[in-house]
């Protein structure tokens, strides 16, 4: 943080604003700086650009910092990033937004997440409810519950089986992952879940 405060002093005129997706902006950088600030963010492992990319998840503060979670958000969603971290691989699922609550006060806002992942409890352990298709965009809908809850550790394996249904199905490189799900519906995810 404190060395972009240093670059927000530095390029944009001492300022950083956060957005609703949890990602940080820099205003008022001169488009002659822009080549050298994104040479002084690669240091700092904050110049990816993954935008809207798989890799780029809303996660609450979860079980770690939160009295009222049931489960851990922000290593989950640090899990599937590591699954995902080839750039390459990200752009070529293309836009999909990963939206992570610990609890049902959905402050992650998984329910409007392509793939949402709400934290349950039961009787002790943590588990993950995985809904998809969910979206805040202009054809607003909510994620439909694709089947019973996951453990911490199958999660992350659950995702990327959920990825693999969508490369498989889609029609093309330019069907998005949500047009997708409007297309299919649920059960072909859910029968690709049924084996984890």
């Amino acid at each position: 943080m404190d060395a972009l405060a240093d670059l927000a002093e530095q390029y944009a005129q001492d300022e950083i604003r956060v957005t609703h997706t949890q990602n940080l902006v820099l205003p008022h950088v001169k488009k002659s700086d822009v080549h050298a600030l994104y040479q002084a963010l690669k240091p700092h492992q904050m110049a990816t650009a993954n935008l809207m990319l798989v890799s780029d998840i809303i996660a609450c503060p979860g079980l770690d910092f939160c009295n009222l979670a049931n489960a851990r958000s922000i290593p989950l969603a640090q899990r599937i990033s590591e699954r995902f971290r080839d750039l390459e691989r990200q752009y070529e699922i293309g836009p999909l937004q990963i939206k992570i609550s610990g609890c049902i006060n959905a402050c992650g806002h998984h329910h409007v997440g392509h793939i949402g992942i709400l934290g349950v409890d039961k009787k002790g352990t943590e588990y993950y409810q995985l809904s998809l298709g969910g979206s805040a965009d202009e054809q607003a809908s909510l994620g439909q519950i694709v089947g019973p809850a996951f453990t911490e550790d199958r999660v992350v394996d659950a995702v990327e089986k959920i990825v693999e249904v969508y490369l498989r199905e889609r029609r093309g490189r330019t069907e998005e992952f949500i047009a997708a799900w409007r297309r299919l519906g649920i059960q072909p995810f859910k029968d690709a879940l049924a084996c984890l």
